[in-house]
Order: C-alpha cells, then structure tokens, then sequence
C-alpha cells in the first residue's frame, strides 16, 4: 500500500559522485551498459541474441530458463531503445514518486516476468520468441493507472491515450500474426493495470482457503476482523508513543491523494485507533490507561 512506504524508500536509492541517483535512472544507466555491450558482441559478430532470445520452445523442451529474464539484455542501438528508455525515465520516476522504490522495482520485475511466465502457458500451442527491453509501454499504462485524468497529448487524458495506443500495438501484432508480442504487450499491460489497482487498495489479492478438518472445540463467537486489526494497532500504538504519528501520517497522505473511499477497511480501523490513541495522549503526556 501507498502508506507502506516509508520516507528512506522514496529517497535517492544510492550516489555516484556525490549525485543522487533514484531507481528509474539507475535502470536507464543498466539500459545504456546493456547497449554498449550489445553493440560490441554485433561487432564481432557474435551470435549472443539466439543464445539470450525469450524462447518458448528452448524453455519447455531444453530446459533454458534463464531465458525468462536474459531477454532483457539484447538491446541494439535504436531510435525505439532511446525512446523506451526515456519513457522509462519519465514515467518511471513518477510511479516511484508515488508509490516508493520498492513497490516501482517490483512493479519492473513483474513486467519482465508476466509475459514470460504466460509466453511459457502457452508455448506448446503458440511458440513465441521476443529480446529486447521490454515493458516500457506497460510503465505508461501503470502511470494512466495511476493518474487516469492527467492530460497528454492534444489534451486527451492518461487513460484515454493508454487505451488507444494499446488497441493500436494488438491490431498491429493481429495484422501481422505476431503472437508472441501480442501476448507480450497483452500480458505486461494487464500486470501493470492490475498491480496498480491493488497497491492502491481498490483491489485485493485471491486468498485461497483449503478446507480443514473439523475438530471438537467449543466454538467462540468470531470476532471481526476489523475489531482484530484495531486491537492490533491500538497495542502497538499505547506500548510505542511516537507510532501514533508514524501510522496515521501516511493515512493522511493518501486520503489527500486518493479521497477516504481509497482507503481500506483494515486501514480505516487502523485511522480511527490512532486518532483516539491521540487523544487518550493529550497535550501533556503518554497514553493513559
């Protein structure tokens, strides 16, 4: 969740030369090596893309399964790998604004995976192959996720120009009997709009039960979960003063953001113990009992 995220996770995540250096740029950069290095292996004519290719064949039939993620390493020097690597940097840097580092890099991984995984699905039906940097399209669709409103171009906004330019790039691979990238651009598209939608709270995971067997106890009447997640919160927040603040601040953050409908119904049980945690505090001193 948005209110997970701490201050340090939002921060620069490390320094060269004194500059600070955040996720999206330090990915740019691995981008720029992954070129150079690309570009050298094309001078000599080695022949490294069959060898680092996503391959839905050489997977499930040869075992290669470092094929899922060395795909990303082929990048040639193109105009299309300037432009992906600006839209990384761009709209990158603003869903890590938002949602903090951590969220961002697994937001990335997803979208390296995802396809992938649903490349391997169903590669005995439709053998696909891909390389190159993939997924930055999915980082615009997780921004327009994000901040659907926002106007781009010619004043359409965020959503509007996500949904058109993805039904452009699946007509074209139709058109084309491209399926591999089809299924690329579908899947890593879906990952992203489905990842937002669950770090902002207005979805949650499955929870799969397994059934159990019945044993003899007394039976105790439930008590909501709710009330659960409140006691919870309010015996951390008397035993540790100052974690009164730490938790109903980023409630507040994402209230402003995203309006108190955003918010879930373990995080309003959690806004409502810290607020009477505070008042039980008073001006003067700790928590009475």
């Amino acid at each position: 969740m948005i209110g997970g995220s701490t201050s340090e996770d939002r921060g620069p995540w490390f320094k060269v030369a004194g500059h600070p250096v955040n996720a999206p740029l330090a990915l740019v950069g691995g981008c720029i090596v992954s070129m150079l290095l690309t570009t050298v292996a094309l001078a000599f004519n080695h022949q490294w893309a069959s060898l680092l290719q996503f391959s839905s064949e050489a997977i499930l039939r040869r075992g290669e399964a470092w094929r899922l993620v060395s795909y990303i390493l082929w990048n040639p020097p193109t105009l299309s790998l300037a432009l992906d690597m600006l839209m990384l940097w761009w709209f990158g840097r603003e869903l890590e604004a938002y949602f903090g580092r951590r969220i961002f890099l697994k937001l990335c991984a997803g979208i390296v995976l995802a396809p992938a995984l649903a490349g391997v699905a169903v590669g005995f039906f439709f053998p696909s192959q891909w390389v190159g940097l993939p997924g930055t399209f999915a980082l615009f669709v997780a921004f327009a996720t994000m901040a659907p409103s926002v106007t781009l171009l010619f004043g359409i906004s965020a959503k509007w120009t996500a949904l058109v330019f993805l039904g452009i790039q699946l007509l074209s691979c139709v058109a084309e009997h491209a399926w591999g990238h089809f299924i690329h651009s579908l899947v890593s598209a879906g990952f992203a709009f489905a990842y937002i939608r669950v770090q902002q709270g207005r979805w949650e995971m499955p929870v799969i039960s397994l059934p159990r067997k019945n044993k003899n106890f007394r039976v105790l009447e439930p008590v909501p979960v709710q009330k659960k997640a409140a006691a919870s919160v309010a015996f951390r927040v008397v035993q540790e003063e100052p974690d009164a603040l730490e938790l109903i601040d980023p409630l507040l953050e994402k209230i402003g953001r995203t309006g108190m409908a955003s918010l879930t119904e373990s995080e309003k049980a959690q806004l409502e113990v810290a607020r009477e945690a505070l008042l039980r505090k008073g001006p003067s001193g700790p928590a009475r009992p």
